[in-house]
């Protein structure tokens, strides 16, 4: 079951950052994290109101701190993704956003995994650097400073992980609603003070934020069932998989070409699933 809600909190995420691809182009970054932030905030109280079995003011605040590292964490991938090149921004955030996870769960969780298990993983980090890897940009400089701010992003993204994987199952998904309190109310006020637009006006561009809100927000809520059934090294790795949905998403959608080296990263994928599922 573990093993599943992985995979389906990864297909969220990647979904998510596909929509909100979309909707950077179309309106300011932060006003589509804003929108997106606000209407996850409303779905995921709803939400815990009618499904949480308890209620913790610690785990509220455990999941104000994971909210404060993602919010991070995202701020630095989409400047480092501005400074590119993305073919390497992107594939080291998502690597690092797998290891630090593992690294916590083993050196301080005691999470044990067979050999064929931790040969998933290492598969499972070697699928997402091909998987998010462009060969367009293959001759791009990279600089030191893009490789910095591409891998504190990812510990940033890491430690949200971590901090989410050590709340209370019981009082799931109440966790993501202290995150979302903390990055709506930092983004509103910033918002409110410069006097700039909340919400876009077109219809299209309300849509994704409507969506994005939903993918994004969901996505951190089915992370946290996830981690209660599993090993955190285990879900953070394969949620971590989140690139794979995002690639498959442009090329259905937008038509974009998928490289070989991306095809190799599917294949890798699915048989690091199957390794980390039997071990």
């Amino acid at each position: 079951m573990a093993i599943l809600l992985s995979l389906v909190t990864a297909v969220m995420f990647g979904t998510g950052d596909f929509i909100g691809g979309l909707a950077a182009k179309r309106m300011h970054v932060l006003q589509a994290l804003l929108g997106a932030h606000l209407v996850g905030l409303v779905g995921v109280t709803a939400a815990s109101l009618m499904w949480a079995e308890s209620y913790r003011w610690e785990d509220l605040g455990l999941g104000a701190l994971a909210g404060a590292f993602g919010f991070i964490g995202l701020g630095l991938l989409y400047r480092g993704l501005a400074r590119g090149p993305m073919g390497v921004v992107a594939p080291l955030t998502a690597i690092t956003s797998a290891a630090v996870p593992a690294l916590w769960g083993t050196l301080v969780d005691n999470d044990t995994l067979s050999a064929l298990g931790w040969v998933g993983v290492v598969l499972a980090l070697l699928a997402i650097g091909l998987v998010s890897w462009s060969d367009d940009e293959g001759a791009a400089r990279v600089s030191r400073r893009a490789v910095g701010e591409a891998l504190l992003a990812g510990i940033g993204f890491g430690l949200m992980f971590v901090v989410l994987g050590h709340t209370d199952a019981a009082s799931a998904p109440w966790p993501i609603v202290g995150a979302r309190l903390l990055t709506a109310s930092v983004l509103l006020s910033g918002f409110v003070a410069t006097g700039r637009a909340v919400f876009p006006r077109d219809r299209v561009s309300v849509r994704l934020v409507l969506g994005l809100g939903l993918f994004d927000t969901s996505s951190n809520a089915v992370f946290l069932y996830a981690a209660d059934r599993g090993s955190l090294t285990v879900v953070s790795v394969v949620s971590s998989l989140y690139p794979i949905a995002t690639v498959l998403l442009a090329r259905g959608v937008l038509g974009e070409r998928m490289s070989r080296i991306q095809a190799g990263g599917f294949l890798a994928a699915m048989l690091a699933t199957g390794l980390i599922a039997v071990g």
